[in-house]
């Protein structure tokens, strides 16, 4: 097997040969030893969603290690004060994980093509649940070491100078289900993104108005929401350095793309922090507290860590590293999602961002991250953090599998990685392995679409075509 996750004959490797022990030792990580562990009866192994053999435009993650480890997990069903352990079943996921998928859905990667994520389609991450807030009534307090605490309506908010940026929000957990052994939360894989132009004020000067005293250090916000998380009740909290929390991008948003924020994105009012992953922009804020110490919560200091062992408090993760995303080019099919074209020449495009600045090159391969070639930027709004739309000819003139990648460059110079455990950390944070989406060039694919009703056609061996209605719609072009 070749480094880039291939075998000789440079097919894509499958998810289904190795066996393996389903939980990863707390105490340690890729490269070494793992101790066995007894598969735990009250696991959620029976409800366990298995992909199956072959790599699909959605789940091929270009991981050599995730090569269809045993299709169990230790996920128990019960409340935890810690996250189950990593798990070497990474290629199947618990009952727990996808309910938080369905809860938690990501972007459509076919609305790639478009510069601002429509409503509704931009990914989601609601920890606990979305209170019901009421905007004539809402308020939000300032208050803390401040000169001059403050409660302002909705009205006088919106009162305030207003801006708007277009930014690009990303889930700290991007990626996490490309990694082995998989860490346990929220199983993305590349769709936790999305990007809508926010309208809003800015925070500096509503702090400036309250007064911040010698001593602040941390600026703490405290959402509506309230849960259980490791064991421990507590509202949805997050914090920023004060300097941090002056930054002029910082900023108070009651709009997504001309339009009141959506339930399910903070209504009525939400922060925004542009360069952070998604964590930082706090939904459903309630209260804006001056602290004269670090904050240590659960949310800032127990999670959203980059850890490598059980224990360590771990790095904490603040700017977006630099990624990318691929458009799957074609149709899909449906269960697998792996992409059909038809031979001739395609544009392959995609979006790509970075928090540590603008994105300075793109580059694409389509022969598994063999061989690369420089795509094509198109800006699509000054604003910094912003993404970046590219775009790449591809000539797909012989009929066959080919694995597409793509891969960012940011302004600092930093690049990802081919390989997705290059990023790997306990819970799974800030992975951005470039992506690999699997297609295969067949002659007559799009042809079912010339015809209303529908011809169909046998795309898949052994597949039965239904017969084609003798009516024709001639009121549809044809």
């Amino acid at each position: 097997m070749d480094p880039n996750g291939t075998n000789e004959n440079k097919t894509p490797v499958s998810a289904s040969s190795q066996t393996t022990e389903p939980g990863v030792d707390e105490e340690t990580r890729p490269g070494l030893s793992f101790k066995r562990r007894r598969f735990m009866l009250t696991s959620t192994a029976g409800v366990v969603a298995f992909m199956g053999r072959g790599a699909s435009a959605q789940v091929t993650t270009g991981n050599p290690a995730q090569v269809s480890p045993k299709n169990c997990t230790t996920v128990t069903l019960e409340p935890t004060a810690e996250r189950v352990p990593p798990q070497e079943a990474s290629s199947g996921f618990s009952g727990a994980e996808t309910i938080l998928a369905f809860r938690n859905h990501g972007m459509q990667a076919e609305l790639l093509s478009e510069p601002i994520t429509p409503l509704g389609c931009h990914y989601l991450l609601i920890h606990f649940d979305i209170p019901k807030l009421d905007a004539t009534k809402y308020s939000l307090v300032i208050g803390g070491r401040v000169r001059k605490p403050v409660r302002l309506s909705l009205d006088e908010i919106k009162s305030k100078p207003k801006m708007s940026q277009v930014v690009t929000m990303e889930c700290a957990g991007v990626g996490r289900s490309t990694l082995h052994p998989r860490s346990i939360y929220v199983p993305w894989f590349k769709e936790a993104i999305g990007t809508y132009q926010w309208t809003g004020t800015r925070l500096r000067p509503l702090l400036e108005q309250a007064g911040l005293l010698d001593d602040a250090v941390d600026v703490l916000f405290t959402g509506w929401d309230t849960g259980i998380d490791l064991g421990v009740e507590h509202a949805f909290e997050r914090s920023l350095s004060v300097a941090d929390a002056l930054n002029d991008d910082v900023m108070l948003a009651w709009e997504a793309n001309g339009q009141t924020l959506l339930p399910q994105h903070g209504f009525p009012l939400r922060l925004i922090v542009p360069s952070w992953y998604g964590m930082a922009s706090v939904k459903w804020l309630r209260a804006i507290t001056v602290l004269n110490e670090t904050f240590q919560g659960v949310e800032q200091f127990q999670v959203y860590r980059y850890q490598q062992v059980k224990g360590e408090l771990g790095e904490p993760l603040t700017h977006k590293r630099v990624h990318s995303a691929l458009k799957p080019p074609g149709i899909p099919d449906l269960v697998t999602r792996r992409r059909f074209v038809a031979p001739g020449n395609h544009v392959l495009e995609g979006m790509a961002w970075s928090g540590a600045g603008r994105i300075v090159r793109v580059e694409v391969s389509t022969d598994d991250a063999r061989t690369w070639g420089d795509a094509t930027l198109v800006p699509v709004s000054i604003d910094r953090y912003a993404w970046t739309q590219w775009r790449f000819p591809w000539q797909a003139k012989v009929p066959g599998e080919y694995m597409i990648a793509c891969r960012a460059t940011d302004e600092k110079g930093n690049k990802q990685p081919i390989d997705p455990n290059a990023a790997w950390n306990r819970q799974g944070m800030g992975v951005n392995g470039v992506q690999r989406v699997h297609v295969t060039v067949q002659p007559g694919i799009g042809a079912a679409q010339l015809n209303v009703p529908s011809r169909p056609r046998i795309a898949v061996a052994g597949a039965k075509a239904p017969p084609v209605p003798t009516v024709v719609n001639k009121m549809v072009d044809q």
